[in-house]
């Protein structure tokens, strides 16, 4: 768990994260974004975060859910990817998928090289 302060409070943040360690997050409210700065292993790796709803959301005006910005290190990276596995098959670098959705939570998996140092997830509502 990061404990991480938006608007004057603290709240918790659920990860897991293989190939690396999570050095901080920072909420960005000007930009509805939660930044993630990174130390990957020398063989990249991928973090699962879990993203409360009244934190950070992205949502089209109908109220539907819409998938996240992520960029790595300032690039765009690719949503939804398919090969994104932890373990003995071949990770898809910068790429993430959402891996659960619930009511209060959403939860993005994130596959990151050996170089990424800086994550940005960013939705437009929140923070």
């Amino acid at each position: 768990m990061y404990e991480v302060r938006t608007n004057g409070d603290t709240v918790p943040l659920n990860y897991n994260i293989m190939g690396g360690r999570l050095v901080g997050v920072l909420a960005d409210p000007s930009r509805n974004s939660l930044d993630l700065a990174l130390d990957p292993s020398a063989d990249g790796g991928a973090i699962e975060i879990n993203l409360p709803r009244n934190v950070i959301d992205s949502k089209f005006s109908d109220g539907k859910d819409r998938s996240y910005t992520v960029t790595i290190d300032g690039d765009r990276v690719s949503g939804e990817a398919s090969g994104i596995c932890i373990g003995t098959c071949p990770n898809i670098f910068n790429s993430f998928k959402e891996s659960q959705n619930t009511g209060t939570d959403r939860v993005l998996t994130i596959v990151f090289g050996p170089e990424s140092r800086f994550i940005e997830i960013i939705g437009n509502r929140g923070i």
